[in-house]
């Protein structure tokens, strides 16, 4: 219901705001969104590699980085902490890593974050103490102001039963939510059943303690957070003075890339009213959650696709997702050698399957052309400016 409220006002949003100009490059706004899944977060990282690779090469530029071509970097849980990777800037104002980094991270420390030595069936089956760590290390002391782009993490606060979104462009009005990326990355993860939730504090334009009680941000229905990183999209677009020429937005002028990590959906177990009419709680939890899942995740592409349609910008938008996962490459968190080399099969395999059954374009093909359209953005902006 939340998932389908926030389509409707979106729609509505872009419909009142729509402009007759047709519009021109420099004046798109690009995000890229990340979904959550964990361990899975390997096959996005494989997509990304491949188009920081391209971005590299159409610019001839080797330091070429992801932050320097969307001006919306979106994520939830997995793709939270990819955000932030991306993001995250270091000494000399650079992104932290580089795309190429991402898998090796997951090996080096997918072992160590869903370690066996969890809880029991009374606490989180991890204890996240592991993952606190890393985050630590690698983001440091950064806080979302210091973002190299906007960016849009999705949590939720269990103690006020409210979503929390940390966007840059939210600071001026609350203050309170320039946390340190690495408390907001392991809240955005800390899935129910999975991780404990994660408690902080930061400081209101008063001084005043304010304090965040967080889990997982699909929670807040946003495990694909598309919807979320265009919201954040259209109001920057509005508000920031770079974009003053496009505050009329409409879908010609923003350019989505939304990346999944893999349902199993085309394989999912059906079954039948008269079988789940003799299910109590327990076997309704141990289904419902992937039904969830898959749904939520095809219900946002659903209206995505159909409001660029609207709009004649179809060519505008991008969700690479895996939808035949089978076996372990289902689970968010077996981080054993083994699956992780099928994650990263499935990955490379996913960039030579068609877009969709009506077009023979690859997605290593759509990605190509999404580079070419990044690195012309790009530059004609840079070309305004310096006039």
């Amino acid at each position: 219901m939340a998932t389908t409220k926030s389509f409707l006002i979106l729609f509505f949003m872009i419909l009142a705001t729509t402009s007759s100009t047709c519009a021109k490059l420099e004046e798109m706004v690009t995000v890229l969104s990340i979904d959550g899944g964990g361990i899975k977060g390997i096959i996005p990282a494989i997509i990304l590699e491949f188009l920081e690779g391209q971005l590299q090469e159409v610019d001839n530029n080797k330091d070429a980085r992801l932050a320097d071509y969307f001006d919306v970097i979106g994520g939830t849980s997995t793709g939270g902490l990819l955000t932030a990777m991306i993001t995250t800037p270091n000494e000399n104002n650079r992104p932290i890593a580089a795309a190429k980094d991402f898998v090796p991270f997951y090996f080096e420390h997918g072992p160590h974050i869903f370690n066996s030595s969890g809880g029991s069936i009374s606490s989180p089956r991890y204890d996240g103490k592991y993952l606190l760590q890393v985050l630590q290390e690698k983001l440091g002391e950064t806080r979302v102001h210091q973002a190299l782009t906007e960016v849009a993490i999705s949590s939720f606060d269990i103690k006020t039963n409210k979503p929390v979104i940390f966007t840059k462009s939210n600071l001026a009005k609350f203050p309170e939510l320039d946390a340190k990326m690495y408390d907001i990355c392991y809240s955005t993860a800390a899935a129910p059943i999975y991780f404990p939730p994660h408690y902080f504090i930061t400081h209101t334009s008063n001084g005043d303690i304010y304090e965040f009680n967080l889990v997982d941000g699909a929670v807040a229905t946003v495990g694909d957070p598309a919807l979320l990183s265009l919201s954040v999209a259209t109001r920057l677009a509005q508000e920031d003075p770079k974009f003053a020429s496009i505050k009329s937005l409409d879908y010609k002028q923003m350019l989505l890339l939304s990346l999944g990590t893999g349902t199993n959906s085309e394989f999912d177990k059906t079954y039948t009213a008269e079988e789940a009419a003799k299910w109590g709680p327990l076997r309704w939890l141990l289904a419902i959650q992937q039904m969830t899942n898959a749904a939520s995740s095809y219900m946002t592409d659903y209206y995505i696709s159909t409001v660029f349609q609207a709009h004649h910008s179809q060519n505008n938008y991008l969700r690479v997702q895996e939808n035949a996962l089978t076996g372990t490459t289902t689970e968010m968190d077996d981080a054993s050698e083994a699956n992780m080399e099928l994650l990263v099969q499935v990955g490379e395999t996913l960039l030579k399957k068609p877009v969709s059954k009506d077009s023979p374009e690859t997605y290593e093909e759509a990605l190509k052309r999404f580079a070419k359209l990044l690195s012309d953005r790009k530059k004609l902006r840079a070309n305004k400016a310096s006039y």
